[in-house]
């Protein structure tokens, strides 16, 4: 049973998504305290699925690219239903949903053309922009209204995506949970000493 939390939590966060989906849609009453609660237990399975799938070394490659494909619905959800409650942030949230998915966009590119695969690095800064994210959404969620953290959150998400660009186009082979440009260059020196050995 154990073996089975983190795909359980993944599952979980799907559903999370698809009900913040349905509450704004419907425009519940509470819809923003429920809103504020399902993304806070959305946010909280991405980081204990990753924690438990390591501790009992289940984590792989299926499972974190099936993480990383949840991730991208969970947050579409919750973006389309503050859209829905809030439509007027959208005068000025257009400008990180274009730029940060057009990112994202380049970077699975990227892996496609190289590996054949999906990217899925689970690199340190997408940790720290999915917290940044998550707080800038609750906030919105509860005030109605975008402030200095929305400006804050797409600096970090930029900076964020620039690295995992980076990351596919150094490591030399398809990997998942790529920490940070300096391992991926250390995956790529190794490979190089490598091949001299070989030659």
């Amino acid at each position: 049973m154990k073996r089975q939390i983190p795909t359980l939590l993944i599952i979980f966060r799907f559903i999370c998504g698809i009900v913040i989906f349905a509450t704004c849609h419907l425009h519940a009453k509470f819809a923003s305290i429920i809103c504020v609660t399902l993304l806070a237990l959305g946010v909280l399975s991405d980081i204990f699925d990753g924690v438990i799938a390591r501790k009992y070394n289940i984590a792989t490659d299926r499972l974190r690219v099936w993480d990383s494909r949840v991730d991208v619905v969970f947050w579409l959800m919750t973006a389309i239903g503050l859209f829905i409650l809030y439509p007027s942030i959208l005068n000025t949230a257009w400008i990180m949903l274009a730029v940060l998915g057009g990112m994202e966009l380049v970077t699975r590119a990227i892996s496609r053309i190289r590996f054949k695969r999906e990217a899925s690095p689970h690199h340190l800064l997408s940790k720290i922009f999915t917290l940044f994210l998550w707080a800038m959404i609750s906030s919105i969620f509860i005030n109605g209204k975008i402030d200095t953290l929305f400006w804050v959150t797409l600096f970090i998400g930029i900076i964020s995506q620039l690295e995992a660009m980076a990351i596919m186009l150094i490591i030399p082979e398809w990997k998942c949970d790529i920490k940070n440009i300096f391992v991926a260059l250390q995956l790529k020196e190794a490979r190089k000493q490598m091949s001299k050995v070989n030659i």
